[in-house]
């Protein structure tokens, strides 16, 4: 099974996810990426970091899958991985949801709301990104939420919708929402 976590930038997809990894023994669905490695982050681990050309053979080869461009670089999932029978959760741009449903094996898509926008916007100030993508991922945030308020086909495509308060309760109820599911699909 993979969980997948979508939601605007700053709303914690990160957080939950490392959470759903430690304390429910998920593996964390790796992407592969052109994107640069950022500090703290482990090739493997966090991201599968390659170059284009490597992005591009492994396309050729049929061994990606829900590839898309994002801020100049290049996102693509292991096809292998989309078919695994583990368990697994990723973060997912909410436009990507639609490809991942047609490649993944066995998904569980979570829409996460942040009760208080600037507070994500907040978040993703914190990051110290460079300006030109730190502006584009703030203007993203109102579009993202814009988009997904008045789409009602998109909002079809989630199986949970989660509303991110920033607080210890939230971690400890996405947690129990996930794990009740579980028990569901084992019966």
């Amino acid at each position: 099974m993979i969980i997948a976590l979508v939601g605007v930038t700053g709303i914690g997809k990160s957080f939950f996810k490392n959470q759903i990894v430690e304390n429910l023994k998920f593996k964390n669905l790796v992407i592969v990426t052109t994107r640069n490695k950022r500090d703290g982050e482990i090739n493997g681990v966090d991201k599968e970091f390659v170059t284009l050309e490597q992005f591009k053979k492994m396309k050729e080869n049929n061994e990606i899958k829900c590839d898309f461009e994002f801020l100049d670089n290049y996102y693509a999932y292991k096809k292998e991985d989309l078919e695994s029978n583990e368990n697994q959760v990723t973060e997912v741009h909410y436009n990507r949801i639609y490809d991942m449903k047609k490649n993944a094996k066995d998904l569980f898509s979570i829409y996460i709301i942040p009760n208080d926008v600037e507070r994500a916007k907040s978040e993703v100030k914190k990051r110290n990104l460079p300006k030109k993508v730190e502006k584009k991922r703030l203007e993203e945030i109102d579009e993202h939420m814009e988009n997904f308020a008045k789409d009602k086909k998109l909002q079809k495509q989630f199986d949970y919708i989660f509303v991110n308060d920033y607080t210890d309760k939230s971690k400890e109820k996405l947690l129990n929402v996930i794990n009740k599911m579980i028990k569901e699909e084992i019966k």
